[in-house]
């Protein structure tokens, strides 16, 4: 009677990277062409030779290839615990603590922001005065937003500064606005 045994898989195989994706992949030495999965490129096996490393045995194969390609991965995505599932909290756990940070109010946060975005809304309702003289509101949200003022807060700004008489609306002319003559000069001493 003839015994089973299982032979080691000692058949060539060549790990390349497919030339258009960059995906690795494995193929014998006996075949002509291989498809890359990814991308669907045929390439020609002899012309990978010198491209590719030779591996003995499907299986090294396959882990070879997963290890490049995970050597390709960016660090965040490496990480054996992606996925962790919450679970019921043990005695052993400790609480979190809580945050020492200060909570501010809804005013205090918006006087915040205003102050952030103050100095460039000043800078553009500059230029805008230098180039226009009175300007209408789109032209103030386009250079707005090329200044990195969001929508809300600039609305938020055109409301203070007219509240503050730095911006006066033109309402014979179609809400063209145009700053006051005193802000300008002030900001001309201070370049």
């Amino acid at each position: 009677m003839e015994e089973i045994a299982f032979k080691r898989d000692e058949t060539p195989y060549l790990v390349f990277t497919c030339k258009k994706c960059r995906q690795y992949s494995y193929v014998k030495t006996t075949q002509k062409t291989k498809k890359c999965l990814r991308c669907g490129r045929t390439h020609q096996v002899k012309n990978l030779l010198s491209l590719g490393e030779i591996i003995y045995g499907m299986t090294a194969a396959v882990e070879v290839v997963k290890q490049k390609q995970t050597e390709l991965a960016t660090p965040e995505f490496r990480s054996e615990g992606d996925f962790v599932v919450a679970t019921t909290k043990t005695p052993t756990q400790t609480p979190a603590k809580k945050s020492k940070r200060k909570v501010l109010s809804d005013s205090e946060r918006d006087s915040d922001n205003k102050k952030d975005f103050e100095e460039p809304f000043s800078e553009v309702l500059l230029e805008l005065s230098k180039l226009y003289g009175k300007f209408p509101k789109y032209l103030l949200e386009i250079m707005a937003d090329n200044y990195g003022i969001p929508a809300l807060e600039l609305k938020l700004l055109i409301k203070s500064f007219k509240k503050q008489g730095i911006l006066t609306v033109l309402k014979n002319e179609n809400y063209y606005y145009q700053l006051e003559l005193k802000f300008l000069l002030d900001q001309r001493t201070k370049d």
